[in-house]
Order: structure tokens, then sequence, then C-alpha cells
């Protein structure tokens, strides 16, 4: 019994660190270096944090945070030090759940004819602490995506992420695509993957 409670007492505090550490890991939870470009055409410096869930960028210039919403926003650029390169952030209007075309900040991945966006998402996913009898079973932040392709129109069409939904809204060129994914064993739900194919689509 002491040695169960003990360990308990270990998972539980390894939990918390783990916890912790994975939310610093979650771009979105971090401050970024970055630009602002608002509807009034004012350009503005400073640290900034995004969320996708409330469409609201936070910047922090000079000791002053300003908190601007996707109706005062055209676009924001970050540098994220966990990927090492630029992001680029663009508000765009979408019809929401109502069917009203409202202001929603995308990430733009790739630009071309037609491009890929995206829109992060914290999901908790549940996991055992190791393998044995009794053991804990915890939750924990994840990032995941949701896809959307835009023309050169302005049409945003989400993507599901499975491969059926994709040869469906690329039709055109369904049967390349077909050899392309097989060929290059492409997962049609992997961001890296996702880009490769949208790419080789804009070629063809």
């Amino acid at each position: 019994m002491i040695y169960w409670n003990s360990m308990r007492i270990i998972f539980g505090i390894a939990f918390l660190i783990y916890t912790t550490w994975s939310l610093g890991q979650i771009s979105s939870n971090e401050w970024h270096k970055g630009i602002v470009v608002t509807t009034d055409q004012d350009t503005i410096s400073g640290e900034i944090k995004y969320d996708f869930s409330t469409n609201m960028v936070t910047l922090v210039k000079n000791e002053s945070v300003i908190a601007f919403s996707s109706h005062k926003l055209i676009y924001f650029e970050i540098y994220d030090e966990d990927y090492k390169s630029y992001r680029e952030f663009y508000t765009i209007p979408y019809k929401n759940t109502s069917n009203y075309m409202t202001p929603v900040l995308f990430e733009l991945q790739y630009e071309s004819v037609l491009s890929l966006l995206s829109r992060e998402k914290i999901v908790m996913e549940t996991s055992s602490m190791g393998y044995g009898y009794g053991l804990p079973i915890v939750s924990q932040p994840s990032v995941r995506y949701d896809f959307f392709f835009l023309t050169k129109a302005g049409k945003i069409t989400q993507f599901s992420g499975s491969k059926k939904d994709l040869l469906r809204i690329l039709a055109k060129k369904k049967n390349e695509l077909q050899t392309f994914i097989k060929s290059n064993r492409l997962k049609t739900d992997e961001l890296r993957d996702l880009v490769r194919i949208i790419a080789f689509y804009n070629s063809i």
C-alpha cells in the first residue's frame, strides 16, 4: 500500500511537470515577436499571442497591452521559435455556424492557385502513464488542425482530413492525386504531407 501511494504521488508530480511542459510547446500559449496590420492600415510590432477559439490577437508594445478582434485585423505575422520560421495569418470572411459571413483568422500554410489554410485547436488526449495495472490515466493537451482550401476567387472549402474527402473536393485531378498519394505514402490528415499534395495538385 505504501509503495502504491508513493508511486501515485510520483506519477502525480510527473504529470504536473509534463502538462506544464506540454502547454509550453503549444504555439498559441506563447508570446512571439511579430507584427499586426489593422483595418486602419496601421502596422504595429511587438510581442504577440493569438487565440483561434476567440479570433483574438493580443499585442504587447512598450508595456501597453492591445487586444484586436478579427474585425480589426487584416494580417499578422509571428516568428515561431519552436518552428524556427515565420508564420503568416490572415483575416478572411467565412460563414459561421449561423451561416453569416464573419471575419475569421486563418494561417496560410501554402499559397498558389489553390491555397491551403489552417486553424489550430487544442484538444485533450487521454493516455496511460506507463504499463501495468493501476497506473493513472492522464489527459494532456495536443495541437490539431482544421484544414481549408482557398481558391483565387476567394471561395473557402473546409476539408475533413480524409483521403475520400480530398478526392471529392479535388475531383478534377482525382486519378493523378491518388497515384501521387499512394506512391509517396502520404497521409492526407498530416500538415506536411498535405502541403506536398496541394503543391503537386497546383503543378499539374
